[in-house]
């Protein structure tokens, strides 16, 4: 709808010259000339208000970077980071972007929501319809997708790189990984299989698509569905939430009405919240910050809590720890 809505202005705006005309022709023609004038009007009238993001850091940036390390398909990432006082510095997340999607072009609103409550943001652009440097299938997946974790693994060590140097990383908490679609199935892939490699402190999947379980067992994850979601089912979140030997601390949002596009073109301000809960208190261990109470978003039996309406009902909403 946004790029819709952008589309249709820049053309109309192209044509400025004629929109006095098109007035002055409302006035003096039929009903039908008066119907495609007063489209027109609609049309030049409206305005897409952008919602500024949540956090208290309003000032978000973005840069591409290139890695020779990263997949022959695209050798770019792009990172997202909020400006803070001098000097300041702030977590970093690996993100995993989903099938046939990108960076910061396709989850725009969910990383300046994350970056504006204090976070650095990375995302490999390679791998979109499968990886080519490192092509592994996994059964009944997209092919070439078996090893696009290691995408995200390697955008975490990038951030540590002299390439990141001038940005405003923590490198002392570990890291924080999330992903959608095929990126949460790499996000899961990424806590279960090189958590300690990787220092990676807490882990949030938005409607993973996987066919392959295995268990996250030392990550803090948090997995999102939703009850309308018919390409990554909430079955496979379920899965995920369920694998023999997973984390303690674990739990599962299915959102009735929420469907695959929730983190990205249909985006969710609520989940992107939920999701900045999760890492606070995990990955950057401050449960009460900002003018915030995180835990009690997570954990708590509020109605602001993601379990009592705080993001609407629930067909299943479970948290353990």
């Amino acid at each position: 709808y946004y790029l819709l809505t952008h589309s249709i202005l820049l053309v109309l705006l192209i044509s400025a010259y004629t929109y006095i005309p098109i007035l002055f022709r409302c006035t003096m023609q039929g009903v039908f000339q008066r119907l495609y004038c007063g489209l027109a009007v609609v049309a030049v009238v409206i305005v897409t208000v952008k919602a500024e993001p949540s956090g208290p850091y309003k000032n978000i940036q973005h840069a591409t970077y290139s890695d020779k390390e990263l997949d022959a398909s695209d050798r770019q990432l792009d990172v997202v980071w909020p400006v803070g006082a001098a000097g300041q510095k702030f977590p970093f997340i690996g993100f995993a972007h989903g099938f046939t999607d990108s960076g910061y072009s396709s989850y725009k609103d969910l990383f300046d929501d994350l970056a504006s409550w204090g976070y650095v943001i990375g995302v490999a652009l390679g791998c979109k319809e499968g990886c080519i440097s490192d092509c592994k299938n996994e059964f009944l997946d997209p092919p070439c997708f078996g090893h696009y974790y290691k995408q995200q693994l390697r955008v975490i060590d990038w951030s540590k790189t002299d390439a990141a140097s001038k940005l405003p990383i923590n490198l002392t908490c570990g890291a924080g990984v999330a992903g959608h679609s095929m990126g949460g199935q790499a996000t899961l892939f990424s806590a279960a299989y090189n958590a300690s490699t990787q220092n990676i402190k807490a882990a949030a999947m938005l409607h993973a698509f996987t066919h392959t379980y295995p268990a996250i067992t030392d990550v803090p994850f948090l997995t999102f569905t939703g009850t309308e979601d018919t390409t990554a089912p909430p079955e496979m979140a379920q899965k995920i939430f369920d694998a023999t030997g997973a984390s303690k601390i674990r739990g599962i949002i299915n959102k009735i009405g929420a469907n695959h596009h929730e983190p990205s073109s249909q985006y969710n301000p609520k989940m992107g919240l939920y999701t900045v809960a999760w890492f606070k208190i995990f990955l950057d261990q401050t449960p009460q910050a900002l003018g915030m109470d995180f835990e009690n978003l997570i954990f708590g039996n509020g109605s602001t809590s993601v379990c009592n309406g705080g993001d609407g009902s629930m067909k299943e909403c479970t948290i353990l720890r």
